[in-house]
């Protein structure tokens, strides 16, 4: 009987050191375990203490990666272990940036929700000038405070924008959200008169049955 419970004794002994050990030691890049959405490679690094704040080969963070991506797992677990949630990619992006101009907005009510930095006018355009067509990122900002009327450096909204880039879709959906169609070029070209001049029949149409005059 003692032999047995001796046996016992270093089965539990096993069972529980064996449940305490380091995990291995990642065995792929870190930039390629969050390109993947491999979570058990992102754990691994984190437990081995490969710097998540590094930017990776692409010029971004892994949390500007997963965010990019829609990896909300993956994102909730970079925050959790110290990810900069505010840092700027090569292209001065940030993690939040990323996810809303993928059109992640579940992505970004988590990044907003843990204290993100938002300037949702400035993003709007930005959006306008990458020739973003999804209307659910469009009310995402302008629910956040966006400003359509708000101008980029060269002078234009977010509308005079999706006019120069015939982005139909988009300027539809500023003026649903209440773009104003009357607005004038720095030069004091109306929007209307702009998609005259570039021969641009749709958006005419468009702008003409929102009252641009």
């Amino acid at each position: 009987m003692p032999g047995i419970k001796f046996l016992l004794l270093v089965s539990a002994l096993t069972f529980l050191i064996g449940g305490c050990t380091a995990p291995d030691k990642p065995s792929i890049a870190l930039y390629l375990a969050v390109q993947r959405g491999d979570l058990d490679q992102l754990e691994r690094h984190i437990y081995w203490e490969t710097d998540i704040n590094a930017l990776l080969p692409n010029g971004q963070t892994p949390l500007q990666v997963a965010a990019e991506k829609g990896r909300i797992v993956m994102v909730r677990t970079l925050l959790k272990h110290g990810a900069n949630i505010d840092a700027r990619s090569s292209k001065d992006e940030s993690a939040l940036d990323l996810a809303i101009l993928n059109g992640r907005t579940q992505i970004a009510e988590v990044l907003i929700g843990e204290g993100a930095t938002l300037d949702a006018s400035a993003l709007l355009t930005k959006a306008a000038r990458i020739g973003v067509t999804d209307r659910d990122t469009v009310r995402f900002l302008v629910e956040r405070g966006a400003d359509t009327e708000h101008r980029d450096d060269s002078g234009d909204t977010a509308l005079l924008i999706a006019i120069r880039q015939d982005n139909h879709r988009l300027a539809t959906h500023l003026v649903n959200l209440g773009a104003d169609v009357n607005v004038a070029t720095r030069d004091g070209q109306s929007a209307l008169a702009l998609a005259r001049s570039l021969k641009l029949g749709e958006l005419v149409s468009l702008l003409q049955r929102q009252g641009a005059i």
